[in-house]
């Protein structure tokens, strides 16, 4: 991190249908008697911590807690065995639950919490950018599988900005997706804001980090305020993801889910453009904030291209919903019968493989009229 170094102190207050919840966005050592005194407040028997690596040392030095690290693969087997060692200790429906690291670890951690007891208390503290801007607002916590999973809302998401200090500059950059899908598919009037301050050098302070993870708040609460589950509105905090699941797929992993999920909506613009949806001037938007962020705007060399319509057919099977989240614009997700959902052909998410050909730069052939959901069916 670089620029302002100033303490940071952001509150945020969630709303996602019937649930309420907190985001705090903190820095500096003292915090963490804060934090402490909020987990008190919560009148917890005992503290369970999720995580996938070394604990926050400010954190165990004011709550003792159960520590439990994941392993590297994570199944519903991993799950039961962790919800064992949890009943062992003498968890009750008192316990509360800390989801402590990454996008995963915020899953399983909130999994856990969901079906322990029909349910205990959950409260997030992320170590990555992605996990602040993305997994640790939702209500949706899934397994890897993208099958099982459940809904479950925490008590409170606590932000430790120092926590990204010694964090890998490429990981900041690729984190960065989840600001990206924000402002180009919720909040286009924070773009020009946005692309200001954003450097390939993943150089941010304190106080940019904070206003992303607040960006990335708000255009959550805009969306899920009345669609808690993401079945609505709510599918647009996905734009890009299914692509990029794909790319994922066709990479063999070698690019991160945040980078792939770049890619994604840039293949998405270009399927949008191509059926007519999404003008010359809402894809190049596309492009030049991933250049900005630092992401890549093109497969990694030496990736077949071709392949990538099929691997989004195996994408979207796998996560159990066919079909893309388009936009007709900035800000504007496409909806046709009443869906965020479009169902689109091979042939026409090979004009998409051709954004990844060419870097992303737009198409000279104008597109023709929207279509509806279930183009090319």
């Amino acid at each position: 991190m670089a620029r302002s170094t100033e303490p940071v102190a952001l509150d945020r207050e969630l709303q996602t249908g019937g649930a309420n919840y907190r985001v705090k966005v903190r820095t500096g050592d003292r915090s963490w008697d804060e934090l402490a005194r909020d987990l008190a407040a919560l009148d917890a028997d005992r503290y369970v911590v999720i995580t996938d690596g070394d604990v926050p040392a400010g954190l165990l030095a004011r709550v003792p807690a159960q520590v439990l690290r994941i392993p590297g693969t994570c199944t519903l087997q991993t799950v039961e065995r962790l919800a064992e060692r949890i009943l062992l200790a003498g968890a009750t429906r008192r316990t509360l639950v800390l989801g402590v690291g990454d996008d995963r670890t915020g899953d399983v951690a909130g999994l856990l919490a969901g079906l322990l007891f029909q349910g205990l208390r959950l409260v997030h503290v992320p170590t990555t950018l992605s996990a602040m801007c993305g997994p640790a607002l939702s209500l949706r916590h899934v397994l890897p599988s993208a099958v099982l999973g459940t809904h479950h809302a925490p008590e409170l998401v606590w932000d430790q900005l120092d926590l990204l200090r010694d964090r890998p500059a490429d990981e900041l950059r690729a984190d960065l997706a989840h600001l990206v899908r924000s402002v180009l598919a919720v909040c286009p009037a924070q773009y020009d804001r946005v692309a200001a301050v954003l450097n390939p050098d993943a150089r941010y302070g304190p106080a940019e980090l904070a206003a992303f993870v607040a960006l990335c708040t708000d255009a959550r609460a805009a969306v899920t305020a009345y669609d808690p589950l993401e079945r609505g509105p709510g599918r647009v905090l996905g734009y890009g993801s299914t692509i990029g699941r794909a790319v994922r797929l066709l990479t063999g992993g070698a690019l991160r889910p945040g980078y792939a999920d770049g890619l994604g909506m840039l293949a998405a613009a270009r399927t949008a453009a191509h059926l007519g949806l999404l003008d010359a001037a809402g894809e190049r938007a596309h492009r030049e904030l991933l250049l900005r962020s630092g992401s890549p705007v093109a497969l990694p060399a030496g990736t077949d291209p071709d392949g990538l319509p099929a691997a989004v057919r195996l994408a979207a099977e796998r996560g159990g919903e066919a079909g893309l989240v388009l936009l007709a614009g900035l800000g504007r997700p496409y909806v046709a019968d009443g869906s965020l959902l479009t169902q689109v052909g091979e042939d026409t998410l090979r004009a998409g493989v051709e954004a990844l050909r060419a870097g992303g730069v737009p198409s000279s052939r104008t597109g023709g009229a929207p279509v509806p959901a279930r183009a090319d069916r």
